[in-house]
């Protein structure tokens, strides 16, 4: 069974990085278009604007999840009935978290936008506009979620990965157009990107309605099943929101001290983020469904074994990618933007990838809390840490500290919350912190010491051109290297390199 699953892990994962592969090279591409055609001033205000949108997927994700917990719960029973029921009560339920999503951004949202923001008075008309798109791509993105957690359910990563495709290749059909836009470019692009949220949906409708012919909605009213899944996806909510909010109202708070500029700063930093954690996120939502299934089947010990290794795995993952831009920020920004990078970018960046570092180990962690459905708690302490952010950035910048210490403020906050992630787990499974420190943190501590040393001499002397890809590509050489020989043990290795000859096979 274990073998079974990890090979379901590696094929549903090698969709998934198709993708990612994909996704990644055209948001490079486009994310410059866009920055030279809106400017860095209009570029700033869509990214504080409609910042919230660009960070959906932490919301959509999380209550994804929460459905698709019970989803494979009942999946793995093979009740059928059970499902049919929870889907029509979570469309419900989007229903109404819609009308109140909606309700509170045509009032205070609306209200706070254009009284209390930073925006240059010639662009608040566009602003309102990238507004009206955002809270719209909001709701669509909201009625989506039901049918991410079926399909992803299912394991059906093959169609995920197909979207995704058809997603990006619009996103760069209209960054190469949008040039030739004889509107406001600002509200045309919020309106384009509108349009492609909306295309997404409808084929996530379509697909799950085909292939999955007993999914029916039906207005019905189950109290106690509502409640449940409620419960459940509320507490889910709750922390999607607390990442939300620390995103964007860090970005707010920015804005009000220091005006969109930062923000495009930011908005640069955050898009590197994304690009990078889109590795070790597709590892671990295609892991997701079996560390649940393992727990649904009181398989306590393969639980931790994955638990273990997935957040282990989940570092190294976005080490590789994080080690040569840590040593190469600039020359990738001049390489991606040109001229047009905005200052603090390079700073933001790599206090981006620190922090993203970091919250690697959190998905493992939260996944297993998912499968026990003991929410309350650990949602409510750890969110309320993590929306500390927002205040201490502010008060920070009050004190007259530079833009970056926010970033600071990020990342030692994030990790005093795994600290007590960890502690809090322990009163859900039994698990030992020390075995945790053992399999995971020594393990990626030791590889971190020695590729960080490998890099430093060879990046000691900072050149330009075809030298620093050379020393772009030896880093991130050795990093595999060092992680393949470190960071894993002698049964894992034997696995990668067993794939990699099955792999290999297929094109003999």
């Amino acid at each position: 069974m274990q073998l079974i699953n990890n090979k379901r892990i590696a094929k549903n994962t090698l969709f998934l990085y198709f993708r990612m592969l994909l996704i990644m090279l055209v948001t490079l591409y486009t994310s410059r278009v866009v920055l030279k055609a809106l400017g860095v001033e209009d570029f700033g205000i869509y990214n504080v604007v409609g910042g919230f949108v660009s960070m959906l997927s932490f919301l959509n994700t999380s209550i994804a999840n929460g459905f698709q917990r019970f989803f494979n719960f009942e999946l793995g029973r093979e009740h059928i009935d059970k499902v049919k029921r929870m889907f029509s009560v979570s469309l419900s339920i989007q229903i109404g978290l819609s009308l109140l999503i909606l309700l509170l951004a045509e009032t205070v949202g609306l209200w706070f936008l254009n009284a209390s923001m930073n925006i240059p008075s010639d662009r608040i008309v566009a602003a309102n506009w990238v507004y009206q798109c955002s809270v719209l791509m909001l709701i669509v993105t909201l009625f989506r979620a039901p049918y991410d957690a079926i399909v992803i359910a299912n394991e059906k990563m093959d169609f995920y990965a197909y979207v995704g495709i058809f997603e990006v290749v619009f996103r760069f059909l209209i960054a190469y157009f949008l040039v030739n836009i004889p509107c406001d470019l600002l509200i045309s692009y919020a309106a384009l990107m509108l349009f492609v949220t909306l295309g997404i949906f409808i084929c996530y409708f379509f697909f799950a309605h085909v292939r999955f012919k007993y999914l029916h909605f039906v207005p019905i009213v189950d109290r106690s099943l509502t409640k449940e899944m409620l419960g459940f996806s509320g507490w889910n909510v709750l922390g999607s929101l607390a990442h939300l909010l620390k995103g964007q109202g860090v970005n707010i708070v920015l804005n009000i001290f220091f005006g969109p500029v930062v923000n495009a700063a930011r908005g640069i930093a955050f898009q590197i983020q994304s690009g990078v954690t889109v590795f070790v996120g597709n590892f671990q939502l295609a892991a997701r469904p079996q560390m649940i299934k393992s727990y649904a089947a009181d398989d306590i010990e393969g639980l931790l074994s994955l638990f273990y290794r997935i957040s282990r795995f989940s570092f190294l993952l976005l080490w590789l990618m994080a080690l040569p831009l840590l040593f190469k920020i600039d020359f990738i920004l001049s390489l991606w933007l040109g001229k047009d990078v905005p200052p603090l970018s390079a700073l933001f960046s790599v206090l981006s990838l620190l922090i993203a570092l970091t919250e690697s180990f959190a998905s493992p962690v939260t996944t297993i809390v998912h499968a026990t459905g003991h929410m309350k708690k650990f949602q409510t302490i750890c969110s309320s840490i993590i929306l500390s952010i927002v205040p201490l950035s502010y008060v920070v910048l009050k004190m007259g500290f530079q833009p970056e210490s926010v970033m600071y403020v990020s990342l030692f906050v994030l990790i005093i919350v795994h600290a007590v992630r960890l502690y809090l787990l322990k009163e859900l499974i039994p698990y030992s912190v020390r075995e945790y420190a053992v399999c995971v943190l020594f393990p990626c501590i030791k590889v971190v010491a020695i590729t960080v040393l490998l890099a430093y001499i060879v990046n000691y002397q900072s050149n330009e051109g075809l030298t620093s890809i050379i020393q772009l590509l030896l880093t991130l050489f050795l990093a595999l290297i060092i992680v393949v020989f470190v960071g894993i043990n002698v049964e894992e290795r034997n696995s990668i390199f067993q794939l990699v000859r099955n792999f290999c096979k297929n094109f003999d």
